[in-house]
């Protein structure tokens, strides 16, 4: 029993990664956006396979027979992806053909293991050797750049006007537009101004009506630090009291503002649940 591995050559044409990254244009309205495509033309590939295949021979009637498991045909990329392994099917054709040899089994799939390896070896090195490998990581790394200058555009003069200045090369392409730049900086920074500013308020102003809530308590007997003041019915009610409190003044929910928080937790220890 033994691995074979046999090279296959196709006839038809197999086609990889695109040759180029494209500009497109979206028109909406009197606004132009500008976004980005692969193009249509590819890298053509060699067109080969290998077939890997577990076989013995052995002598019938006078005769060398032979007998074999098909573990599969894969194209030479389908290593470089890793997609290459026997599937549940090969190991149950295996078992079947070879109900009673486990120990020879052990070393077969060893052996493709080795030869899967060095065929992933070769093809790697003539993969990253190869213009469509060259190329193709640029296009990545011009995408990477693209989206990286994307975010902190994004973050600096607001959403929706990248698109409209720049193509996926980073070209400007609407000048006019371009030069408005440090207007709409200057208008992003007031309205962030104004949106920490609100927030500020709203949480200075929840915080308020939090304290004028609970200041009616102060003088009571719900503030007394001692849980003995209370029966077991009314200290289920402050459990449920604490509970419904803790889930809606939570820092999660506040977004990370924990100040409710603190004086629901001081609520708890006064009242001793």
């Amino acid at each position: 029993m033994y691995v074979s591995v046999q090279k296959i050559y196709g006839k038809s044409k197999v086609y990889g990664y695109a040759k180029d990254v494209v500009t497109t244009t979206l028109n909406i309205g009197t606004t132009i956006r500008y976004g980005w495509r692969y193009s249509e033309e590819k890298f053509e590939r060699e067109n080969y396979s290998y077939k890997i295949v577990v076989k013995e021979s052995y002598r019938e009637g006078g005769k060398v027979r032979q007998r074999q498991v098909v573990m599969g045909t894969f194209h030479w990329f389908d290593f470089i992806d890793h997609y290459v392994y026997g599937d549940e099917i090969f190991d149950e054709k295996l078992i079947d053909m070879f109900p009673d040899r486990q120990e020879e089994l052990d070393a077969i799939y060893d052996e493709i293991d080795k030869k899967i390896n060095i065929i992933e070896r070769e093809e790697s090195d003539k993969w990253h050797s190869s213009k469509e490998y060259k190329v193709h990581n640029k296009h990545l790394e011009l995408i990477r750049k693209y989206e990286l200058e994307k975010k902190t555009f994004d973050m600096l003069y607001g959403e929706d006007i990248f698109e409209q200045v720049y193509d996926i090369h980073l070209k400007v392409m609407n000048q006019d537009l371009y030069k408005q730049l440090s207007k709409l900086r200057a208008e992003k920074k007031k309205a962030d101004e104004a949106k920490r500013e609100y927030e500020r308020r709203s949480r200075e102003e929840q915080q308020k009506q939090w304290e004028k809530y609970f200041k009616g308590f102060g003088d009571g007997s719900y503030l007394i630090s001692s849980s003995s003041n209370y029966t077991d019915k009314e200290k289920e009610y402050l459990k449920k009291f604490y509970r419904a409190l803790a889930a809606k003044f939570h820092p999660d929910v506040l977004g990370g503002d924990n100040e409710p928080m603190l004086l629901v937790n001081k609520l708890k220890e006064q009242w001793g649940v």
